[in-house]
C-alpha cells in the first residue's frame, strides 16, 4: 500500500425519523451527495444575506443504513489498516 495516495474519507450516516424534514434534504441519485436548503421567510420583506444552501459531495451518504452496512463502507479498511500499522481515525456522532 503506498501511504501517499491515502485520503481523507468523508460519510454521512443519515437515519430518519418520524419527523424528518424531507424538505430540506435532498440526497443525490449516486448516494455521494447531499442538498440542504432552507426557505427564506418571505413574511419579513427583507433580503437577508444568509446562506440558505449547500451542497455536500462525500465518499458516501448512507441513508436508512444498518450498522452493519455502516461498518463495511466506514471502518473495514480503516480497521485493517490499523491492524498493519497504520496510523487511523474514525469519529462517528
Amino acid at each position: 500500500m503506498n501511504i501517499t495516495k491515502l485520503k481523507v474519507r468523508a460519510f454521512v450516516r443519515v437515519k430518519p425519523t418520524a419527523d424528518f424534514p424531507q424538505d430540506v434534504i435532498r440526497f443525490g441519485p449516486d448516494n455521494k451527495s447531499i442538498d440542504i436548503s432552507i426557505k427564506r421567510d418571505i413574511k419579513k420583506e427583507v433580503v437577508n444575506n444568509k446562506q440558505t444552501d449547500w451542497s455536500f459531495k462525500l465518499d458516501g451518504v448512507l441513508h436508512n443504513a444498518s450498522q452493519d452496512s455502516v461498518y463495511e463502507a466506514v471502518a473495514t479498511q480503516l480497521v485493517s489498516e490499523a491492524l498493519g500499522g497504520y496510523n487511523g481515525n474514525f469519529s462517528c456522532q
